[in-house]
């Protein structure tokens, strides 16, 4: 019998819906990183998206167990530093529920809203048949 609690999740950041902006002029930059397992992922910047970003950069992750948690945090990228604006701690299970979601998750900054953001994700359990296609994805993205 498959253990539906292992298994690869694909992640999707779709798009973000900011009300923080940590720019007095022009438009954030901003970019999304995950910490997971001790493994950091970043996406792509998205150039003056402003307060709506649009993303649409995909990682796989190893899920052990639906109690893990991972850190994902909304960065605006300026010229020397990046500057936070905000952050959420998401629960695997919220994410492998019906094998995956579409959903908005609110980041917070100083215990304060700082927008969402739109994440899409697809559950395959160890053994199950798209699962073999999803590891050499997730191997790639080891590299």
């Amino acid at each position: 019998m498959q253990d539906l609690n292992e298994g690869l999740l694909t992640l999707t950041l779709v798009e973000g819906k900011l009300t923080r902006d940590t720019e007095v002029m022009g438009k954030m930059s901003p970019y999304i990183t995950i910490v997971f397992k001790g493994h950091k992922l970043k996406s792509k910047v998205h150039d003056y998206g402003g307060k709506k970003p649009v993303w649409g950069d995909e990682f796989v992750l190893e899920v052990e167990s639906p109690t893990e948690e991972l850190v994902l945090r909304v960065w605006d990228q300026d010229l020397t530093t990046s500057d936070a604006v905000g952050f959420t701690k998401i629960k695997m299970s919220s994410l492998m529920i019906n094998c995956g979601v579409e959903d908005w998750f609110t980041i917070m900054f100083d215990n304060k809203p700082a927008g969402e953001v739109k994440l899409k994700s697809h559950f395959e359990p160890k053994g199950g048949n798209a699962y073999d296609q999803m590891q050499s994805k997730f191997a790639s993205q080891q590299e």
